[in-house]
């Protein structure tokens, strides 16, 4: 039997949550659905479906089938697309969304390469350190560090970052000098970034908010209160990188209290993605390889 036939089957019946309303949407008869789904169960030697005459529901394995599927399905046309955009230039307005310090710092930069390769794409990056909806939005993709935000989108990773934890050497001389455990931060005042949304583990030594100087929702805002030795602050390394080969902040802990941030690039979907979204997330991937 046609595998890739019968999954697109099976999918569109846990999608349409019956077999009346998938062969309409397959443009077939029910008796084809019907038979192509007890096919694919006798072979599998599995029950995908549990069917009433009213409705089908998914049994437990019918359900992980299902990721299954989905997930052969969209590399199957993903792959395909690139065979049908052999040839074709990439072109069109492409939309991204990025946090404000990354996008300023690493995505910007690359632009000019980007679109040097690409001269019929236009570019439209929008800078903002909070969760955009790039569906409701109509983004083509999001850059995120970390907490991806959505269930609903696929998500690739194409990096990672360190958080480390950092302060400015004045501050250190107050607090009488470089800490040698963990616990030896409990005092110190911080800087808080007010979109977190996972707490360090490290952090678990400070019971309340009471050592909070300032907040932000903005790392580059946070950088410059920690530079001035408003407080000691936990931020990714691309942020703070040059001010610590500066001298005017120094790594706290190091290898200690930091933890490894993956980065991702997220878009709503494989099936039709446009090439000009296709051939960003790759160059994407391939400037960030040894990042």
């Amino acid at each position: 039997m046609d595998m890739l036939n019968a999954m697109q089957t099976f999918v569109a019946v846990a999608e349409n949550s019956g077999i009346t309303a998938a062969a309409d949407k397959l443009g077939c008869s029910k008796a084809i659905v019907s038979r192509t789904l007890s096919l694919l169960e006798e072979r599998l030697d599995v029950r995908l479906l549990n069917r009433t005459t009213r409705k089908v529901s998914l049994t437990e394995v019918g359900a992980e089938y299902l990721e299954h599927c989905r997930a052969i399905l969209e590399q199957n046309a993903e792959i395909e697309s690139r065979f049908a955009e052999k040839g074709l230039e990439p072109q069109g307005l492409l939309r991204i969304s990025s946090p404000m310090t990354f996008g300023t710092q690493r995505i910007t930069p690359l632009l000019p390469e980007f679109m040097e390769k690409h001269p019929k794409v236009q570019v439209d990056i929008q800078l903002s350190d909070r969760f955009v909806d790039i569906v409701e939005q109509g983004m083509d993709l999001a850059i995120r560090i970390g907490a991806t935000g959505s269930d609903s989108l696929i998500v690739r990773k194409f990096a990672e970052t360190k958080h480390i934890i950092v302060a400015a050497p004045n501050l250190i001389e107050k607090m009488g000098g470089e800490p040698s455990t963990v616990d030896g931060l409990k005092h110190w005042p911080s800087i808080g970034y007010t979109l977190r949304t996972a707490t360090p583990v490290w952090q678990s030594i400070r019971t309340n908010s009471e050592f909070e100087r300032a907040r932000s929702n903005n790392g580059e805002a946070i950088l410059r209160m920690t530079e001035a030795g408003v407080g000691m602050a936990y931020l990714p390394n691309f942020i703070v990188k040059d001010s610590v080969k500066e001298g005017k902040l120094k790594v706290l802990l190091p290898g200690l209290a930091e933890e490894t941030t993956p980065l991702y690039v997220l878009y709503p979907h494989r099936r039709r993605l446009a090439l000009k979204t296709r051939v960003f997330i790759d160059f994407l991937v391939h400037k960030f390889a040894n990042m």
